[in-house]
């Protein structure tokens, strides 16, 4: 916190600082579904030229939004690393500049996607759950269908037969094979799946958020990468009936019957 009131206490971003945001917030805020890259909008706003002040940058990073996407990162970064973060984003916010255009939506990911929706009404049921805005940990938040959403847990589709099994079992049940508990050597410890891994580094997305936030860790800050049985899927599918899973489960099969054989 010290290092926070000295930071606050200077009148323009450090140089240094904004070097080392830069790298961060790449690797933690600049993804397809968060903030774009330089500052530009992806999912969240955008934050380039927007003239906020370093308080209220701190504050959003530290603490995150209420009733948003938006995470916060406080007890996720180091002090330093947080600190660096909000003196890149306010160099981002006083650039007077005209700023670079503003991420594109990937093809299928807009609005134009629900136009002309032919399935059966149980299906269509189903695909409105799966994207539902209005709920924060809904099914596209982690898993894409019918070229929406965030690929970020296994392919529903590939799952075959085993569908209807995984959606009422699995959806409720206490674990997954496929997440991982990262304890990091700073002391961080956290529920993730794995993206990549090589000699020198790891990406990982970070389950304790919503939607997951995918993070770069070089080897040395990682511990241990082992089985979390402790993480329940439960907890975000909690916001599904069982009768609004029936309907997810109708969608998906509908989607199935449209691959190509």
């Amino acid at each position: 916190m010290i290092w926070l009131l000295l930071v606050l206490a200077q009148s323009s971003p450090d140089p240094d600082l904004v070097s080392r945001g830069e790298v961060v917030f790449a690797q933690s805020c600049a993804t397809g579904y968060c903030h774009g890259s330089a500052g530009t909008a992806g999912r969240g706003p955008r934050l380039r030229g927007t003239g906020l002040s370093r308080d209220r940058i701190l504050e959003a990073t530290r603490d995150g939004i209420p009733r948003s996407a938006m995470p916060g990162w406080e007890g996720k970064l180091s002090e330093t690393d947080l600190s660096a973060v909000v003196e890149y984003v306010w160099s981002l916010a006083l650039d007077s500049r005209e700023p670079p255009p503003d991420d594109e939506m990937p093809p299928g990911t807009g609005p134009a996607a629900y136009v002309g929706f032919e399935g059966p009404e149980e299906a269509s049921q189903g695909r409105d759950l799966f994207f539902d805005a209005t709920r924060e940990s809904r099914c596209a938040t982690c898993h894409e269908a019918g070229g929406r959403g965030i690929s970020i847990g296994p392919d529903l589709l590939a799952l075959g037969d085993g569908l209807h099994a995984t959606l009422t079992g699995k959806a409720r049940s206490r674990s997954s094979s496929h997440v991982l508990r990262a304890q990091l050597a700073d002391g961080q410890s956290f529920a993730a799946l794995r993206v990549a891994q090589e000699e020198d580094r790891v990406q990982l997305y970070d389950l304790t958020t919503i939607p997951p936030v995918l993070r770069t860790l070089l080897s040395g800050e990682v511990e241990s990468l082992v089985q979390d049985g402790s993480w329940e899927h439960r907890t975000v599918a909690a916001e599904y009936s069982d009768d609004e899973l029936g309907a997810i489960i109708h969608y998906l099969d509908w989607l199935n019957t449209r691959k190509p054989k």
